[in-house]
């Protein structure tokens, strides 16, 4: 499956129970990625505060 319109025809041969399976599966992605991108930013945060430190020291 390539392509949105495909995923979606398949989707909809889905009995509900394995739609509820995809939809907590998705729920659980988006709250690792949300998650993820949080940790990134805050390691982006504390080596930005790093180097601003060191910058200090050296010059």
């Amino acid at each position: 499956m390539s392509t949105v319109t495909e995923i979606e025809a398949a989707i909809e041969k889905l009995t509900p129970p394995e739609v509820s399976e995809l939809v907590a599966w998705l729920d659980e992605r988006q709250r690792l990625t949300s998650a993820s991108e949080s940790l990134f930013q805050l390691y982006d945060e504390e080596e930005a505060i790093c180097r601003s430190h060191v910058a200090e020291k050296s010059g």
